[in-house]
């Protein structure tokens, strides 16, 4: 009768070098999950022009989305852009984005994105304009946070946001974004977006007299009534 006895070597573990082993692994990967989490970019502020009586008119106004300076313009969100003739343009003629990044975030791009009464989403690329120092659309400077970055290029031609709309109430909605090295940012209200709200006529706007040209007619109708006394 034979025994059958297979030997098992025993594994000798040193419980110093499984506890310093331990350790480097945990400090590796807490050094890379800090590296990771340093890195961060977003939006600090944020505009759109509109163009509201065509080009070659009276220009532009600008609007807020986020306005972080001490002056700040009208808000997007809830304004009222006015009323529009059938058939008339009106434009978003520019944008801006102010970006910032720290900890190896890199914002490598700008973006508007708009749309009209709900409908698709139409974007534009709003290029880089400038590192500190600089100024935003309402003036404020802006000269003392390394990383702050401005993009004030709107992409393509201007936008003529009444095309082929009819007559009635509409709605413009738009949000801001950016692109980085660690994914998007936006500056959209939580999702639920800016909007601003127009209305388009069947009919031309009838303009409201200034106090000013309302007594250059009544002046203008006195002289008439004496001439004709004569």
């Amino acid at each position: 009768m034979y025994l059958e006895y297979t030997f098992k070597p025993k594994l000798e573990t040193c419980p110093m070098r499984l506890t310093a082993l331990r350790t480097l692994l945990a400090t590796a990967a807490l050094l890379a999950g800090g590296a990771a989490s340093a890195a961060a970019v977003g939006i600090f502020g944020s505009y759109v022009a509109i163009d509201a009586d065509g080009p070659g008119a009276g220009g532009f106004a600008w609007y807020g989305g986020t306005q972080p300076g001490p002056t700040t313009g009208p808000a997007f969100h809830g304004a009222d852009l006015g009323d529009f003739a059938l058939g008339a343009a009106a434009y978003i003629s520019g944008a801006e984005v102010l970006s910032w990044k720290n900890g190896g975030g890199d914002v490598t791009g700008a973006v508007l994105s708009w749309r009209v009464n709900g409908g698709a989403f139409t974007s534009q690329a709003i290029g880089f304009t400038s590192d500190l120092p600089f100024n935003d659309a309402m003036g404020n400077v802006f000269a003392s946070t390394p990383g702050d970055q401005k993009w004030a290029q709107l992409s393509g031609t201007p936008i003529d946001f009444l095309a082929g709309l009819g007559a009635g109430e509409h709605t413009l909605e738009l949000y801001w974004r950016i692109t980085s090295n660690i994914g998007e940012r936006f500056d959209s209200r939580g999702g639920a977006n800016y909007r601003a709200s127009f209305s388009v006529l069947e009919t031309a706007p009838v303009p409201v007299s200034s106090p000013a040209s309302l007594a250059l007619a009544g002046l203008g109708l006195a002289l008439l009534a004496a001439a004709r006394r004569r």
